[in-house]
């Protein structure tokens, strides 16, 4: 895993998922991740590997259910909200919310989105959405956000990292996935512990990833079907 040094102010720490059953969700990623708790109500369940963050909100619409936000630790709120589109509204563990030139929602916050003094042994380190324009999007995580473009494939997909966390900007194309957040993905160091504890946990081993695809070696999903990489390799930041 190629790392850039981290020159970015704004840092990717978090992630909201919006969750019928937020307490068998974070259970899931609790048993199978290692993942800490920051702090649990009905509503809301946050958990960390001592980096990113997490969130598990309550969604009564089984419909509005999945991948909901990102999460960008920042210097300068006002910046960020001048160069960016209108968001909803702010999520409980942010201080207001904006959206990318697609409508994917972004959480700010100039404080952190609560993390646990404890690092885990499987750190969260990639987000992947897919999009019509990855180059527009490029564009805009790096004039708004900071982020640096760090590479490329050959099927017109961007990736771009804040120094520490990759962020896929994956192209669309007809009849492929609907644009969006997609999935994102831990390293870790054994695929085989991982699918293990997944498949005890309640849900299925997964499926490898196909050889074309550069960093992520096998998808598995959670007990409400979030697409989840898990990789040895790790993604470039």
């Amino acid at each position: 895993m190629r790392v850039r040094k981290e020159n970015s102010m704004s840092q990717l720490r978090g992630l909201t998922i919006k969750a019928s059953e937020p307490a068998r969700v974070a259970d899931f990623y609790r048993s199978v991740f290692e993942l800490k708790t920051v702090s649990e109500d009905p509503e809301l369940i946050r958990l960390s590997d001592g980096v990113f963050t997490l969130a598990l909100l309550k969604e009564r619409n089984e419909e509005s259910t999945g991948l909901h936000a990102s999460g960008f630790q920042v210097e300068d709120l006002n910046s960020v909200q001048q160069k960016a589109e209108k968001g909803g509204p702010a999520s409980p563990q942010s201080d207001i919310q904006v959206a990318d030139l697609d409508q994917n929602l972004i959480d700010l916050t100039t404080k952190d989105f609560g993390v646990t003094a404890e690092k885990t042994p499987y750190p969260i380190r990639h987000i992947a959405l897919y999009t019509a324009d990855p180059k527009r999007l490029s564009n805009f995580y790096g004039e708004a956000l900071g982020m640096k473009e760090i590479s490329q494939t050959d099927r017109s997909s961007i990736f771009v990292s804040d120094g520490y966390f990759n962020l896929a900007l994956l192209y669309q194309r007809v009849r492929e996935e609907k644009n969006g957040f997609n999935h994102f993905g831990f390293h870790v160091n054994d695929l085989e512990e991982i699918r293990d504890r997944a498949e005890k946990a309640g849900t299925r081993r997964g499926a490898a990833r196909p050889s074309r695809i550069p960093f992520a070696e096998v998808r598995i999903h959670d007990p409400e079907g979030n697409g989840i990489d898990i990789s040895v390799k790790g993604w470039n930041v």
